[in-house]
């Protein structure tokens, strides 16, 4: 048992055993010596008497000689113990110092606290296995949202930048290595609150090991799993991961979705939890020739999304030539050369999409100095660069962490909301306008609705009874039902059938739908009266403002008779 307790024992087990022996062999010497009263008779000192003398005096407190005043051997004796426990109590004393200065000591008392303070929790929280950019991003949304999150984290620095920031809600961390099973059950996770483990650190072969250990100890709770190689992901996959998340094919499909349509890609803006996009001017994606600067994993994803729109593309990467590092570093002068002299004057966009910061804003400063008119595509490896990629004002820019946020909050926000984008463009240009129209246009509220016992009661109770209701009247304000609630439909999970939205507003609701809707945020509160109290649902379905409590049903009932 390596806890804190027990460490303490170990460590200070001959300052203990030495102490506890000074004090027996004092108190002993005390009741063998016999003392003598005020008349010179012989009077032996009682256990008690010594014990007490010894603790008020080898503490260095002092109070007297008692039950009489000692004789002179009494007085050796006690000058003798009082050095003794004084060289004892030093000795303890060092040894706790030196305790409270142990890393495995400090370790198992944080571990010990992690521990405690994760088993307090009473509410639904998240296990966030690696804090870094996404984490910081995930844990400030969901602690202003009032949501619990547990994280485990193995770099000291992410720690202190995770102390240092202020996420709405106190945040039970861990320095140590998610992989390890203990540590994952310190961390809650078969806390039966636990509503998900998402594995985000920027190792996959870790997040591989953090989804297969969750998918062993706890199978049935969800887990978002961030990974970038195809290998670790269909090893992922076969361990029953929930969802697989990739940066690049996120940007990618995003970027996808913008040449296509970009009309659903404002309908996919408008439906994201962050509300955000990479797209950072209004400026549309030229036909012609691309220039892609790195082909690697992300640089293949959008040469594969600008062929499918008729955009041809020339990568231009040193990697290519399977060359050193040295050798690469050697030919830098010459790909710039290449890319100012072959292709930068006449292409329609470029993409810069290497691993290197700085690399990638010198190819973007270069391709403005020599075609300023270029669509950038740009890539920003780590977050501390943020500043200089926003003043450079790219038209699209690719943050990984960025993408990974969106992706597990969509997944947090709604099962449904995943599947919905993969949807969009398959929803017809009319019905996007409508959606577009009636949605608010800077602050959308996602949510899901189950039409079940537990979510939705009191319609439950109601189709339970063969009663038929449509959704526009559902929608009705429970305040004044000649009034409209702006809620929407987004989709709809019927039988394992998803219908993408807008539905007509006139579907019948049947029991075990799953509703993914959108509108004001306060207009979440208010929709779901209508689905849990019976009263508010009458009156909004049957306009019948039925009388609370038992006397006032009996005075109604009196009035009407």
């Amino acid at each position: 048992m390596n806890t804190a307790f027990f460490i303490a024992l170990r460590r200070l087990r001959f300052p203990i055993i030495a102490l506890i022996m000074t004090y027996t062999i004092s108190v002993t010497g005390l009741v063998l010596i016999e003392g003598t009263d005020g008349q010179g008779n012989p009077v032996p000192m009682s256990w008690f008497h010594a014990f007490y003398f010894m603790s008020y005096t080898a503490t260095t407190i002092g109070f007297g000689e008692i039950p009489y005043a000692f004789n002179n051997l009494q007085r050796m004796w006690v000058t003798f113990c009082i050095y003794l426990s004084v060289v004892n109590w030093a000795w303890l004393l060092a040894a706790i110092m030196s305790l409270a200065q142990d890393r495995t000591f400090l370790e198992a008392m944080k571990r010990g606290s992690f521990s405690r303070s994760v088993k307090r929790i009473r509410e639904p929280f998240w296990l966030m296995c690696g804090y870094g950019q996404t984490g910081a991003m995930l844990c400030d949304r969901l602690g202003h949202a009032g949501q619990r999150v547990v994280v485990l984290e193995k770099r000291e620095q992410e720690m202190f930048e995770l102390e240092l920031h202020d996420h709405g809600l106190s945040i039970p961390a861990l320095l140590a290595d998610a992989r390890d099973a203990e540590v994952l059950m310190a961390a809650g996770l078969s806390h039966p609150e636990l509503a998900g483990v998402l594995a985000l650190t920027s190792d996959d072969a870790t997040n591989l090991g953090i989804a297969a250990a969750t998918r062993v100890l706890n199978p049935y709770v969800p887990v978002y799993c961030r990974s970038e190689t195809p290998s670790i992901a269909e090893s992922a996959l076969a361990f029953g991961t929930d969802m697989l998340i990739n940066p690049f094919k996120v940007f990618t499909d995003e970027l996808r979705l913008l040449l296509l349509n970009p009309q659903a890609h404002q309908l996919f803006t408008h439906l994201t939890p962050t509300h955000s996009t990479s797209r950072l001017t209004t400026r549309d994606c030229p036909e012609g020739q691309w220039i892609i600067c790195g082909y690697g994993r992300f640089g293949k994803l959008v040469v594969d999304a600008l062929s499918e729109t008729g955009r041809p593309c020339t990568p231009i990467d040193p990697t290519l030539l399977n060359l050193s590092p040295k050798d690469i570093e050697g030919i830098w002068q010459d790909e710039l050369d290449e890319l100012r002299d072959a292709h930068l004057p006449y292409a329609a966009g470029i993409v810069v999409a290497t691993g290197d910061d700085t690399r990638n804003l010198a190819l973007v400063a270069l391709a403005r100095q020599v075609n300023p008119d270029i669509y950038v595509i740009l890539r920003q490896n780590d977050d501390h660069s943020a500043l200089l990629f926003q003043a450079l004002k790219p038209d699209m820019l690719m943050v990984p962490s960025v993408m990974v946020a969106r992706q597990c909050l969509a997944a947090m926000t709604s099962n449904l909301l995943p599947v919905f984008y993969d949807h969009i463009p398959q929803i017809p240009a009319l019905d996007i306008q409508r959606l577009l129209h009636a949605l608010p246009d800077d602050n959308t509220r996602i949510w899901e609705v189950c039409i079940n016992f537990d979510e939705a009661p009191a319609i439950f109770s109601w189709l339970c009874q063969k009663r038929q209701i449509r959704f526009l009247d559902l929608v009705r304000d429970n305040r004044d039902r000649d009034q409209r609630l702006p809620v929407y439909i987004v989709a709809i999970m019927r039988g394992g059938r998803f219908i993408p939205a807008p539905v007509e507003e006139d579907i019948m609701i049947l029991p075990n739908d799953r509703l993914l809707l959108a509108g004001a945020p306060s207009m979440q509160y208010r929709f779901e009266i209508s689905l849990r109290d019976e009263q508010v649902l009458s009156y909004v379905i049957d306009n019948i403002d039925r009388p609370d409590g038992l006397m006032w049903r009996w005075l109604a009932q009196k009035m009407k008779s």
